[in-house]
Parts: structure tokens; sequence; C-alpha cells
């Protein structure tokens, strides 16, 4: 309760403050009905059965092909992120995503609901690129971790609307208006992307003070110098930039091959990707088969079982709000390295947290333990996610980020068939085989916490090759317009 509450006020203080915190709290509301969206079609699965007269494996196959078409459909957007007016984008693929939500709603067949969720798929990738593009260019690098983990907020708050949504909607009228009434919000958020205006794109280690948007919605910035806390701390400690990552070539000259080769050379950016992907594929595997694990192991109802991940989902919630602003708190204090200190021990303590989840039959005891795994395991992810648009030149987050899109879609689709299969092979009783799956792969998660003792080496480094290409690629524009 204390956690919607505070994320409520933040909304409300958001919607009436600054410019940079309109937009934040608008991507954060993209990322609510996108999440919510997403969760209807599970939590509305018995209903579209019953109504198209399909099986689980079609079922499946909506969500699939949703996940799938919207990883490819990030790298066309990733490349209009890096060109094109962000703000403008996320409104016009809004009002895609309204007709196609449309579309869904009022779907008579299988055909034309699959054909739907493929567009719906599509359209709703582009808040990936756009959102972290944005934030590099709205928040400072000491505040980044806070704007992120309000942001991923949006996600969990999201799912919970999908979990409740049908229940209410049901009781009154068709499940159709679930999908609709999620359209006609998602038009309202379309002419508020439109009104509000594009942010000026600034360097790595994004503005000193918060961006503005004139009466004309054109691109302007409060009076103040460029640069951030980052950098002021990398030129005080002398730190030298690596040479593999300083960008040489302009952004729009490379191609997308480039592209995967530039995030392969800023290291920090690679091992963050890894991590976060292998924290994907655990948290996604954990919620396919919550509600079969905890009705086979805990002995409660499907109902019982759909309040248990609720309560894990504030524990999450409660992390990515509290753990992003503890990791901002680290760097203003002038430790460069605490967001990597901060998001590898979450996934260790993520990991600790779980065990105990899953050894005992009590739920009480195991919903407070799953509760702090949540909290750790998703309050690591803003701290994380911070780290590489700090790494990263501002003309590349979009196309970088796709990638990041790509390898979190393989992940999450690749976690339910690994663990299921898995599990089928330790067991034929089906919660007990999915216990001894997460035993034995939850060390993978420590593992990868650990790693991140490996980018304490680049992490300043790569920063420092962050601000040298944006001083390098402006020095040449300069002689260029000359």
């Amino acid at each position: 309760m204390l956690a919607a509450r505070e994320l409520v006020q933040n909304v409300s203080d958001r919607l009436t403050g600054t410019f940079q915190r309109r937009t934040l709290t608008l991507l954060a509301l993209v990322l609510v009905l996108d999440y919510a969206d997403r969760t209807l079609v599970g939590a509305l699965g018995p209903t579209l059965k019953s109504t198209f007269g399909i099986n689980n494996f079609q079922l499946g196959l909506l969500a699939a092909a949703f996940s799938f078409v919207g990883a490819g459909a990030s790298i066309p957007f990733g490349m209009l992120t890096d060109r094109v007016s962000r703000t403008m984008l996320l409104a016009l693929s809004l009002v895609l995503w309204c007709v196609a939500l449309g579309f869904v709603g009022a779907a008579i067949s299988f055909g034309m609901l699959f054909g739907a969720r493929i567009f719906l798929g599509a359209v709703s990738a582009t808040s990936g690129p756009t959102t972290p593009s944005l934030i590099g260019d709205l928040v400072p690098a000491s505040e980044r971790g806070e704007a992120l983990g309000f942001i991923t907020g949006g996600q969990l708050v999201g799912g919970g609307i999908g979990l409740l949504l049908p229940v209410i909607i049901t009781a009154f009228t068709s499940w159709r208006w679930a999908f609709w009434l999620l359209a006609i919000a998602g038009a309202t958020l379309a002419i508020a992307f439109w009104r509000i205006g594009e942010p000026e794109r600034t360097g790595s280690t994004g503005p000193a003070d918060p961006p503005v948007a004139d009466p004309d919605h054109g691109n302007r910035r409060e009076e103040g110098p460029q640069g951030g806390k980052e950098e002021e701390i990398v030129e005080e400690r002398r730190v030298e930039p690596s040479a593999r990552a300083i960008l040489t070539r302009p952004p729009a000259e490379l191609s997308y091959l480039d592209v995967v080769g530039y995030v392969i050379r800023v290291r920090t950016d690679l091992i963050v990707l890894t991590a976060r992907s292998i924290g994907d594929f655990f948290f996604q595997g954990i919620a396919t088969f919550a509600v079969v694990f905890a009705t086979g192991w805990y002995g409660i109802s499907q109902s019982g079982a759909d309040l248990a991940i609720m309560v894990v989902g504030v524990g999450a919630l409660v992390g990515v709000l509290v753990i992003g602003r503890i990791a901002d708190a680290v760097l203003r204090h002038g430790n460069l390295n605490g967001r990597l200190w901060i998001g590898g021990i979450g996934y260790v303590l993520a990991t600790f947290a779980a065990y105990p989840a899953f050894l005992t039959h009590s739920l009480p005891v195991a919903l407070a333990f799953f509760a702090l795994a949540g909290f750790f395991l998703a309050g690591a992810g803003p701290a994380l996610d911070a780290v590489r648009i700090d790494v990263l030149v501002p003309e590349m987050r979009g196309r970088a980020e796709a990638i990041r899109q790509v390898m979190r879609t393989v992940a999450e689709g690749g976690a339910p068939i690994a663990i299921g299969l898995l599990a089928g092979a330790l067991s034929s009783e089906s919660a007990t085989g999915l216990q001894r799956a997460f035993l034995i792969t939850l060390p993978l998660l420590a593992v990868n916490g650990l790693v991140m003792l490996v980018a304490l080496r680049t992490y300043q480094p790569d920063i420092a090759a962050a601000v040298a290409s944006d001083k390098l690629l402006a020095q040449r524009s300069g002689k260029a317009d000359a």
C-alpha cells in the first residue's frame, strides 16, 4: 500500500511539475498501458479459448508472436530513435497501438486476433529504444537510477492492472472492453506526447540542469553548463578513456553491424547486457510458472495464487522505486562504481532470498522471501540500466537499446521452454519438477551478480571514452560546419 501511495503521489507531482517530470511520467504511463495489454492476454486466456475455440498452444502463440515481432521491430525503431523526434515517434506509434487494440477487441476469428496482436507487437516496440534515449537527455547522470526506477514501476503497475481489469470488466460487460478501454487511454497519451515537445540531445553525461520545452514545442534547455557528476569524477581522477570504446565516426554513418561492433567494444555495456538478459530469464521463468508452482507446492487455489503474485509484485515495485534512488545517492557521494556494486549485490541477494521460498511449504514464509527476492531482482534493473546509458554515446542509445530488446526477448522466450523441459526431466510431478529446476538454475543468478566485478575495471574508462567521443565528434562537426 505504501509503494502504491508513493507511486500515485509521484505521478501527481510529475504531471504538475517541470517538462522533465511530465515527460518521464508519460514514459511511465506508456509502460503501464503496454504491460497491462500484455498481461490481459494471459488473464483472459480461458475466455479467449472459449470465444475463438483455440487451444493452449495457440494461446501461447499469441504471446510468442507478439514478443518476437516486437524484438524485430525494435531494430528499425532504434534507428528512427537516433534520427527523428522521439516524442513525435511515440505519439504516432501510440495512435497505431490504439488502432491495433481496437482490432484486438473487435476480432471475430483467431486469424483476425492473431494478425492484430502481431501488428500490436510491432508498434509496441517503439518504447524500448526511445525510453533510455530520452532519459539520457532529460535526466542528469546522478538522477538516472531514480528516473529509471519510476518508469520501470510502470511495467509492474501495468501488470497488476492487466490482472484486475478483466475481473472488473467481465462483471459488467464483454471482455472486449478491456482492450478498448486501454485504447482510449492510449489515445489520450498520444495527444500528450504530440503536445509536449522534444528535448535537446545532450552529451553522454546528460544535462546539468533539467530541460524545458518552449511554447512552440521546440528544443531548448535551461541555461547551465553541460556535463554531470560522472564527467566531473572521471576528469578529476584523470581516468584514461578506453581506446576501443572511442567512437571516431559520426553515429549517423554507422550501419547496424557497426553498432553491434560498438556495443561489443564498450565492454561495460556488453557485460551489463548479458547480466540483464540472465535476470530477465529468471524473472520471466518465475512469472510463467508462478501459478502452476504455487497451486501445486503450497496447495492454494488459482485465485489465491493470483493474490500471492500481486504481493510479490509489490515487493518488486518497492525495489525499483527504492534501489534506483540509493544508487543515485551513492554516485552523488562520489562513488562512481556504486551502481555496479548495487546491481551486482542485488542479484546475489535475490538468489539467497529465493532459496528459502522454494524450500518451504509455508505460504506466509514463502511470500516474505519471494517478495524480498523480487525487491532485489527487480531493483537491480534500474541501477544497471543507468550504467548502460552512462557509457553510450547519445546518438547510439536507440540502436544499442534495440539490441538489448532482442536479447531480452530471446531470454524471456527461452525461459519457459528451458525451465519447463528441465522440470519435466527432474520429476513427473509438476510442482516438484519446477522447484528442483529453479533450485538448480538459481546459482547462475548469483554468478550473474559476481560478473559485475569484471565491469568495475571497465566502467570508468568507458564513461571517459563516451565523454571523449562526444567532444571529438563535436569538434569534427564544428570543423565541417566551418
